[in-house]
């Protein structure tokens, strides 16, 4: 979807002050292009500078203090997520060719014959164009199409089912993104090789090594956990990520036998729980930050879901 669709949906909402979200990667002079392009059509954008990591995060509390009409999402789908202020959904394509990525790399695919297509929802418009180069070469490709997302073959960090109802038919999975967070995402759950076709570093990387990284992690953490006396639950006060932590609270105190205490915030860091004695965190927030978060905390953490699972 174009700039001209946008103002369509916005126009029929009425709309005069956009609240603007964007992910960190956009953070530059693509959202101000944006932000011009949409004063040149007669709204006043304005620009949210907080971190906003997926369609869970919804910020219609702050659009409505600014007297906003509406929320444009750029570079996200629609979560399901309600809202008090209606939200816009652009998914923001990014100009790119991978082909010649693929020409160059293509040696490193030689070992798989059945390949699973996946990637993150900037290059969806590139899927079609990528199997049927892979096909040309030899290649089987398969692409999911499934409930939870909008496109053929997308993952999300936290919704991976495009490349789990195809993991039995393929030798390895290739995730068009950039960097390595959508495949880690996905390899972190398989036990098929998952090489990433990285569009801003122009390179096929198989990304094995991250995944032992992270395993090693979990493992330790689980070790850790048996150990711990006091532990923070981390709640999210993002719309999407929101779960009601007192039932796990109870587990943990009446079961486990731990002294528990419930950490909430917008986006929790080192640095803000950082004069509190706890031994482990469990986190309830995005299932990623107990995965490739858990090296920026200086206290050991798991996602309540592994927690559950030390024996």
């Amino acid at each position: 979807m174009e700039l001209n669709g946008i103002v369509k949906q916005l126009n029929e909402l009425n709309a005069k002050r956009v609240f603007v979200q964007f992910p960190e990667g956009l953070k530059n002079e693509k959202i101000q292009g944006v932000a011009k392009a949409l004063e040149k059509e007669g709204f006043t954008p304005v620009l949210c500078v907080e971190a906003t990591y997926g369609a869970c995060d919804i910020r219609d509390t702050e659009a409505k203090r600014l007297g906003c009409d509406a929320i444009l999402h750029v570079a996200h789908i629609d979560f399901g997520v309600v809202s008090e202020v209606p939200v816009v959904y652009w998914p923001y394509f990014l100009d790119s060719d991978p082909i010649p990525i693929l020409e160059k790399e293509f040696h490193k695919l030689d070992n798989y014959k059945k390949i699973g297509l996946v990637g993150s929802l900037q290059y969806m418009d590139k899927i079609p164009e990528i199997k049927k180069y892979l096909e040309k070469r030899g290649k089987k490709v398969f692409v999911a199409e499934v409930d939870g997302v909008k496109y053929p073959g997308q993952i999300l960090g936290c919704r991976l089912k495009s490349g789990k109802v195809i993991e039995d038919k393929v030798d390895a999975f290739l995730c068009v993104s950039a960097a390595k967070f959508y495949g880690l995402g996905l390899i972190l759950s398989t036990d098929k090789p998952m090489l990433t076709l990285d569009v801003e570093r122009k390179e096929v990387t198989d990304i094995a090594y991250e995944k032992k990284r992270i395993q090693k992690i979990i493992a330790w953490n689980k070790s850790a956990f048996k150990d711990a006396k006091r532990v923070g639950i981390l709640v999210s006060f993002k719309k999407g990520q929101l779960v009601l932590p007192y039932s796990i609270k109870n587990y943990l105190e009446k079961k486990l036998k731990k002294e528990v205490y419930i950490l909430a915030g917008d986006e929790i860091t080192q640095e803000k729980i950082m004069g509190l004695k706890l031994d482990f965190i469990v986190n309830t927030m995005c299932p990623r930050v107990g995965t490739d978060d858990t090296e920026r905390f200086e206290i050991p953490m798991l996602n309540f879901d592994q927690v559950v699972k030390v024996k």
